[in-house]
């Protein structure tokens, strides 16, 4: 049953908040609690005046919020929810339907990465079988599903992997060149000026990586049409489904990124499969899709390895700071953290990691910070990302529940639920329960 609720909290905000009170209930508790110790205080915020005092200091438990399934099914799964709740707001009926019932443009994108070599194919979509030969490649058997043999190399001697970690790498600077080409496509199809087109029609999007099984990363992303003002403005007439599907076929073959020479000045683009499908109003099927993608990153290619970069050095197996360059006394000057080992990884996903951490020491490629990201097989960017417009955002979600607990605070001690409350605590980290997270 839905608890009670201050008059200024609206409908939506409290099936939020009562959908994370029961996904909450039913994923259980933390796999690696974080222990803080100290006091908090409950405060009026317009006077000061303290509500309550956990008094002494004492040792409590919270969530590590670990957004990745595989480190922690319980926070990973709230994170899931937040992740739907972001996309889903920008996909409701009222917000989304344009002046005259017409709904705004919307399609659902999903961008690829180009080959890196022949790789063993496991099942089309649909879950049919086929067979897993190529022109010149040496494998002819039909792979099952759950085949590990699926998304490695055929010829792993001649395969890219350089080519495919710059690409990890250079994804978010690829999509930040798409939107932006995208958006100047959009302009020249309608006909108008660039600085024309934005003072009529916005573009606003919200995305997620996924890792394919080959480890390498691709974007599905919703890509909308707003008004001058964003969501709340509809966009103009001109601005129409088939003109957005059109500016972004366009925009996905032209963009490009060129790496530095020590590397060969490799130009990255991306795949030449892109699939563009409209998106029907109010259809939150597609939010679902998305925010299962919200919790992964590289098991998919058997790659489950905390940072490998020394947290003293940073990687450099120097001691920071110091002229006289000796060797960091954490990592005995490898550079990476002691204790990750890479032996029982699949060969594939170790010759990625290995492969970033190789890269990650030239000093043209410093600012990729290979050696920082190697367990995420160079990608560096974040899972679930959105433009400013698109919709609410992951502190706005978190906030909510928030306020609701600081709700419940004040019914316990007798306060006027619409009173506004703060939280003022001297906590200090203790440590974590379970595995190294």
């Amino acid at each position: 049953m839905m608890p009670s609720t201050p008059h200024s909290v609206d409908l939506d905000t409290l099936l939020r908040i009562a959908a994370a009170h029961e996904v909450e209930g039913r994923v259980g508790a933390c796999r690696h609690p974080i222990r803080l110790t100290g006091r908090g205080l409950l405060v009026e915020a317009g006077t000061g005046r303290v509500l309550a005092d956990t008094g002494d200091r004492q040792t409590i438990t919270v969530r590590c919020r670990n957004r990745r399934a595989a480190r922690c099914p319980a926070c990973s799964t709230l994170y899931k929810l937040d992740a739907f709740h972001l996309i889903a707001a920008g996909l409701r009926d009222e917000p989304t339907e344009a002046v005259g019932g017409v709904p705004r443009p919307r399609v659902f994108v999903t961008v690829t990465a180009p080959s890196f070599g022949p790789v063993h194919l496991g099942p089309a979509r649909g879950g049919v079988l086929r067979p897993c030969h190529r022109a010149g490649a040496g494998c002819v058997r039909w792979h099952l599903p759950g085949d590990p043999l699926i998304g490695t190399p055929i010829d792993p001697g001649g395969y890219d992997y350089p080519g495919q970690v710059l690409f990890n790498a250079h994804a978010g600077m690829l999509w930040a060149r798409f939107t932006t080409e995208a958006r100047r496509t959009l302009a020249a199809v309608a006909g108008l000026s660039r600085r024309e087109a934005a003072r009529q029609v916005r573009m606003a999007f919200a995305k997620v990586a996924e890792f394919q099984a080959r480890g390498v990363v691709h974007f599905h992303a919703i890509v909308r049409l707003d008004g001058p003002d964003g969501l709340p403005t509809p966009p103009p007439t001109w601005a129409t489904i088939h003109l957005l599907e059109t500016a972004i076929r366009r925009a996905v073959p032209v963009v490009t990124v060129t790496t530095p020479a020590v590397v060969g000045g490799r130009v990255l683009r991306w795949g030449r499969q892109v699939d563009i499908q409209p998106l029907p109003s109010g259809d939150l099927v597609v939010a679902r899709y998305v925010a299962k993608y919200a919790t992964k990153t590289a098991e998919a290619v058997g790659v489950d390895v905390p940072p490998l970069c020394c947290p003293a050095c940073r990687g450099d197996g120097l001691r920071p700071g110091d002229d006289a360059r000796r060797w960091c006394r954490v990592c005995s000057g490898t550079g990476r953290r002691p204790g990750v080992s890479l032996d029982r990884l699949p060969a594939h996903g170790r010759v990625l990691v290995e492969t970033c951490w190789r890269l990650g020491g030239l000093p043209d490629l410093r600012g990729l910070r290979l050696r920082r990201w190697a367990h995420q097989l160079g990608y560096r960017g974040h899972v679930t990302s959105k433009s400013l417009a698109y919709s609410t955002t992951f502190a706005a979600l978190r906030g909510e529940r928030q306020r609701w607990r600081l709700s419940r605070h004040a019914d316990a001690v007798g306060v006027d639920p619409t009173v506004d409350l703060l939280t003022v605590g001297d906590w200090r980290y203790t440590g974590q329960l379970g595995e190294d997270a």
